[in-house]
């Protein structure tokens, strides 16, 4: 089943001299409970893609699908409640609300959605995610891997059907990396959830089902024995 279909997706900025092909053509599939890592150099288009795809900017042409529902069929009101249900955000730099408690920033989205947040899903969340005896913490009070964790949190709460994760350990040390990693496709694992993330890291590249790479707005799919021979080439380099 696909959760995730994108048709032709071009995104043009500017006109004239000063024009920008920042994504061209670009057309891919996701399946249920796949994950999907995009690789690619600053600049190559892989935020702008991944921005697309969350119907935070508006691409100049093609189509993308969520779990079957054209996004920019929708009014933007549509748009906008669709997105928060079935779309889960997480971000390089936490965006955690400074004021609310752990057990507060994983429940946010739904209080936002004006839906009662269900006690025994926030238990189930805060118990894969270890963070259990910190619910009550500020994010001040806890370190970055644990706010990354309460990060997840935030975006499962709503169970989406795709996560969206742009450079989530970018901010972490490797071992706290590679556990935020770990602990995110535990979860998703769980919820069945459909995970696309960018990353500069090759190490967490090779843990994905996928390999997408995007070069000067262009999409190759790369697999995965690709990426981990470069990674093996790498280490043989360094």
């Amino acid at each position: 089943m696909n959760i995730l279909q994108v048709q032709n997706l071009c995104k043009t900025y500017g006109r004239g001299e000063t024009q920008v092909n920042a994504l061209k053509n670009i057309s891919f599939l996701l399946e249920k409970g796949e994950f999907c890592a995009i690789v690619g150099e600053s600049g190559s288009g892989k935020s702008t893609l991944l921005n697309c795809i969350g119907a935070l900017d508006t691409p100049t042409s093609g189509n993308i699908f969520v779990d079957g529902n054209n996004l920019f069929t929708m009014d933007e009101e549509a748009r906008t409640i669709f997105r928060r249900r079935h779309i889960g955000f997480i971000f390089q730099s936490f965006q955690l609300v400074p004021e609310l408690t752990v057990e507060q920033n994983i429940s946010f989205p739904l209080l936002l959605d004006y839906r009662k947040p269900e006690q025994s899903d926030i238990e189930e969340l805060l118990e894969i995610l270890g963070l259990a005896d910190r619910r009550r913490h500020l994010p001040s009070q806890l370190s970055g891997g644990q706010q990354q964790r309460a990060a997840i949190g935030r975006a499962l709460i709503t169970k989406p059907k795709l996560i969206l994760a742009d450079e989530p350990t970018g901010n972490l040390d490797s071992r706290n990396s590679q556990e935020v990693l770990d602990l995110l496709m535990k979860a998703s694992r769980h919820y069945q959830q459909t995970i696309l993330m960018i990353t500069h890291n090759n190490g967490l590249a090779v843990s994905a089902d996928r390999v997408l790479r995007v070069s000067d707005g262009c999409l190759a799919d790369m697999g995965q024995s690709t990426v981990e021979r470069e990674v093996f080439r790498d280490e043989k380099l360094s």
